[in-house]
Formats: C-alpha cells, sequence, structure tokens
C-alpha cells in the first residue's frame, strides 16, 4: 500500500510540474515598427507543456484569438508577430488541437515544365531550373522572380493555365488556325498579367536574382541547373528547400539552402561547396537587364529592372542581395550579362549565408528609393532580431 501510495505522489508530482500554460514573448529592440516571423525553441515548449512531439498545442493572442504557427524541420517553433517600436507583445501557448491554417507560402516542382522548382509566399514567387532544361540546353542559370500583385498563392494556377493555353496554341496551329491560337495562350500564359501578376524577369546565362557563383579569372562560373531537390518546410508561414548541384568541371559540388517567410521580400539562403582545394574568389549579387538604376553599399546590392519588354509593361522589378556577414567589395561586373555583385576574395567552401529578394512597383513598393529603405531596414532587422522569451 505504501508503495502504490508513493508511486500516486510521484507521479502527481510529475504532472504538475508541467504548465497548463506557458507564455511567449516577444520583444523588439529596435525603434521602429516590426512584421516577421520569430524563431523559438520547439523542443522548450514541449518540455514546459510536458507533450511529445506527436502532440500539438494552441497559440493565442492577448484577446484570446488563435495564432497560425509552424514547426520547422529543425525543430523551431515559428510565428507570425507584429510589435511596436520598443515594445513587447505576449503570447499564449495551450495544449490543443489547432484550427486550419491559410498558408503565405508554398512551393514545389513542376516535372511537366522541364523540372522548374518554384516556391512563392504573399510577396513575390521565384524559380530555379532543373535537369531536364540542363538536358536541352537551354542556358539559364540564375533565380528567376515572378511578381506578384496579390496576397493569394498563385503560382500552381500559373502553371496549369499557362501550359493549357500551350497546348491549345499549339494544337490550332497546326489545324491552321494560330491567330485563334495565340489568343488563347495571351489570355492564360504567364508571362501576360491577368490580374495577379508576372512572368517578365530576364535571367538566361547569368546570377538572375541572388544565385551564387564562383569566380575564376574575374569572371563568374555558373553552377546550371539544380540537380536534385529536398523540400523541408511547406507552410504555412516558412517555405525551405535544399538543392544539389551537379559537380563542375574541378569536381565542386555546389549545395543550397533557401527559405522563404510570410511577409518577406527577401529569402534567406546558406551556401556551401564539397571539393574546394585551396581559396577562390565567390560572388552572389543581380544580373543588369537594360537601364535600371544600380545602387550599391558595402552590404547590399540593388537594382531597379526595367522587365523584358520595358516599352509594353511599363513598370519595375526591385531586386537585391544583402550581405549581413559582410564581403570584401561590391562592384559591377560587366560582360554580355552585366552584373551588380558583392564578391568574397578568398572562399573556402564553408557555409556562407546570404539574403536575396524582390518586389515590383505594380505591389507594395512603388520605387526605387522605396525599395532601398525596405532593404536598408532589413539589413538593420536582420542585425537587430527579434527577441523570443517562453516562460
Amino acid at each position: 500500500m505504501k508503495k502504490l501510495l508513493i508511486t500516486f505522489m510521484l507521479t502527481t508530482l510529475g504532472l504538475s510540474a508541467h504548465a497548463q500554460q506557458i507564455t511567449l514573448s516577444v520583444s523588439n529592440p529596435t525603434d521602429h515598427q516590426r512584421q516577421e516571423v520569430v524563431e523559438a525553441n520547439l523542443q522548450t515548449v514541449q518540455n514546459l507543456l510536458g507533450i511529445t512531439a506527436q502532440e500539438s498545442f494552441v497559440i493565442k493572442n492577448g484577446f484570446g484569438q488563435e495564432q497560425a504557427y509552424q514547426k520547422s524541420y529543425d525543430g523551431k517553433l515559428l510565428l507570425y508577430v507584429s510589435v511596436l517600436p520598443k515594445s513587447k507583445a505576449e503570447f499564449t501557448i495551450v495544449k490543443g488541437s489547432p484550427s486550419a491554417y491559410k498558408s503565405f507560402v508554398f512551393g514545389k516542382a513542376y516535372p511537366e515544365r522541364i523540372d522548374d522548382l518554384a516556391w512563392e509566399n504573399d510577396r513575390s514567387a521565384y524559380r530555379v531550373y532543373g535537369p531536364a532544361l540542363q538536358r536541352n540546353g537551354e542556358k539559364s542559370f540564375g533565380t528567376d522572380v515572378w511578381t506578384k500583385s496579390t496576397q493569394e498563392l498563385v503560382v500552381d494556377k500559373r502553371y496549369k493555365l499557362h501550359l493549357w493555353g500551350v497546348g491549345q496554341r499549339d494544337s490550332l496551329k497546326k489545324a491552321g488556325h494560330p491567330k485563334e491560337g495565340n489568343a488563347i495562350y495571351i489570355a492564360s500564359s504567364f508571362h501576360h498579367d491577368h490580374g495577379d501578376g508576372l512572368d517578365v524577369y530576364s535571367v538566361g546565362p547569368s546570377l538572375g536574382c541572388g544565385a551564387p557563383a564562383l569566380m575564376k579569372n574575374g569572371e563568374l562560373v555558373f553552377p546550371y541547373c539544380y540537380k536534385d531537390y529536398k523540400i523541408l518546410d511547406n507552410g504555412p508561414i516558412r517555405f525551405t528547400v535544399e538543392l544539389t548541384y551537379h559537380p563542375n568541371s574541378d569536381g565542386v559540388t555546389e549545395h543550397r539552402l533557401i527559405s522563404l517567410d510570410r511577409g518577406s521580400h527577401y529569402n534567406k539562403i546558406t551556401v556551401w561547396y564539397d571539393g574546394i582545394k585551396q581559396p577562390t574568389a565567390w560572388a552572389s549579387g543581380v544580373v543588369m537587364n537594360g537601364d535600371g538604376q544600380l545602387a550599391m553599399g558595402q552590404d547590399y546590392v540593388l537594382y531597379a529592372d526595367p522587365t523584358d519588354n520595358p516599352k509594353v509593361n511599363q513598370s519595375q522589378i526591385y531586386v537585391g542581395t544583402l550581405f549581413p556577414d559582410g564581403v570584401d567589395e561590391t562592384t559591377m561586373l560587366k560582360g554580355n550579362k552585366s552584373h551588380g555583385i558583392g564578391i568574397v576574395r578568398k572562399y573556402k567552401g564553408q557555409p556562407y549565408t546570404y539574403y536575396f529578394g524582390s518586389a515590383w512597383s505594380n505591389y507594395d513598393v512603388k520605387t526605387f528609393a522605396e525599395w532601398q529603405l525596405l532593404s536598408n531596414n532589413y539589413l538593420k532587422n536582420i542585425n537587430n532580431p527579434l527577441i523570443t522569451v517562453i516562460q
């Protein structure tokens, strides 16, 4: 009887040690408003609540409204927050089953479109090219940008509509009705705006928007298309993908880990290489198409791209790369495809993290001056992250 009583007491004490609810506080150390995704330790939350990794919980704001969250592949709790300058926002976490959340990010591979891998959030969309394109010999190396003018997810719909339109165009052309086919193509192609944005960014044999590259004799050495990919996170508030590229002529293999959060104009990318035998130059930046404005500083390269058909499109795509860990130099590299780039002179292949991103003048960033201000604030935020405390 005593043994049973002791066991019951120990069990009761163990259960009472777990909190019925815990608080997640998010502090803003900066003097400006912040809206972004924060990270907290998921294991700490589970330990304090006394739940397993398979069990769920609910997060509520000060009004008691449920907040969307995400468990990341690398053990983080992700939450999109808004915090006043020099202020603190508090959220309550309790055991329970969360509601179904609207997703603000999404990505997938499209084997039906020569192995494109595309992803988006509520600001912009991006694309990298895959094995099928490399096999057909087309020279498209860098990261593509698709503009958006909506918070809704549109990339999957764009692919389906575009591919249907291409099929209709080709069928009608063979049947002797090229004008009708072309009209359907224009009404369905993602190269034309149907009310939510379009693909009008020129990449070709370039870095596009923010792709990395080694350098040899002062020239960029492009890695071509990805070999393998693995999607690690896919919403509702963060998309993450790991890409592996074919070894280059020197036997060096490139890896990229890219993530895009809800509300962010910038992707976070970590790049590393296997097989570098001696220090070499490394670079990233943006291709310069036409006569767009270029702005460079010690830790950024920004550009106002005039689109692939300025006379018709009459808009600008704002692109940029940010280097919070620093580069040795930012400069303009002239050639068949000129670039604004940041260079690390003696790179040994270790993981290096930087950011690349975009905006569109027909959406939420109207001018290049706004893009410069936004990018400068983004750099400040990286260096002064929001502070999360769980208790």
